[in-house]
């Protein structure tokens, strides 16, 4: 389910378009400046429809935000792995110890390490602290000692700070969609007002020059693709009917990172240099066909969903 915008668009055709449109019909009203300026398109109104369009492109898009977003998300599930690593020595000395049928040993409650979120392994990490200090006697003879505990506790805690620095990512987000929106539609609404005045001059004056400031709000064509990709396994959306030049917007929804290229068949070696996209539950990374590799003249034409980690991972993406 797609969550309606903060700021909803009011427009449906893609910023591009809408940007590219304004700068066309800008030149259309300086050219007719002096037959309009009774309507109140005067050169000062029409600079600051331009005004308005180098304030929409000034503000980044969210791709731009990839960057700092990816370094705190990966700081975070680096921190995960680390905890990951001490909990399950300790695991092991509990089942060493006690056997898997254990009371003791299910005490620990830690199943499917590997695949527990950074959330998950921070609530339960406190668990496994307890029932190893509980037990310390009987487990030190396997090897357990306070100090692996102790490493524990700190790993939780340290894992904590990056936990609660993701909500701050994702705002961070939002605040550039919205703030782009917002210059969007000023952008947006200027234009159209504008070209409505000199839609209405013309209308039985020129009909040539009435059809250059007809405004069409294209709804862009985009193709939606999602799925699960087994450990070390591949997925192959399907693309057809796409030139290099076709933008693929992509995001990890689940699991540690999925690599994403063409090649000349589905599944395959990924290519030095692929894209890694680590999770991320609000910010897109953008890309052309043509940078992820695709060439139809060389037979690279098949999108490929590399998952190299030992567990599932999830993607979903947008093209067009």
């Amino acid at each position: 389910m797609v969550k309606k915008p903060l700021i909803p668009l009011h427009f449906t055709g893609s910023f591009s378009y809408m940007s590219n449109k304004s700068i066309e019909k800008e030149a259309f009203l300086r050219r007719d400046q002096t037959d309009l300026n009774d309507r109140g398109i005067t050169v000062a109104s029409i600079d600051a429809l331009a005004a308005d369009r180098v304030a929409f492109l000034a503000i980044p898009t969210n791709s731009s935000e990839v960057h700092t977003a990816t370094v705190g998300f990966d700081d975070r599930n680096a921190k995960a792995d680390e905890i990951v690593v001490a909990i399950r020595e300790v695991i092991g000395i509990a089942k060493t110890t006690f056997g898997v049928k254990s009371p003791i040993y299910k005490g620990f409650d830690i199943k499917s390490l590997s695949t527990l979120t950074p959330n998950e392994l921070y609530n339960q990490s406190g668990n496994v602290v307890l029932r190893g200090g509980q037990n310390m006697t009987a487990m030190a003879l396997k090897g357990l000692t306070a100090g692996m505990l102790t490493n524990i506790t700190t790993l939780s805690g340290e894992l904590l700070v990056l936990i609660a620095a993701t909500p701050i990512l994702e705002s961070g987000a939002k605040i550039i969609t919205g703030n782009r929106h917002t210059a969007a539609n000023v952008l947006y609404d200027n234009m159209k007002d504008k070209c409505e005045i000199a839609k209405n001059y013309y209308f039985d004056r020129n009909k040539t020059k009435y059809n250059d400031y007809v405004v069409y709000d294209v709804v862009p064509k985009s193709i939606d693709r999602s799925g699960n990709v087994a450990a070390f396994g591949y997925k192959s959306p399907r693309t057809a009917d796409i030139t290099g030049a076709k933008v693929f917007r992509l995001r990890v929804t689940e699991g540690d990172s999925l690599e994403f290229f063409f090649g000349m068949k589905k599944g395959g070696t990924p290519p030095a240099g692929v894209l890694t996209v680590t999770p991320n539950p609000n910010i897109f990374v953008t890309k052309t066909a043509a940078q992820l590799g695709y060439d139809a003249l060389a037979g690279i034409i098949f999108l490929n969903v590399h998952n190299p980690n030992s567990t599932i991972c999830s993607f979903f993406l947008k093209m067009g």
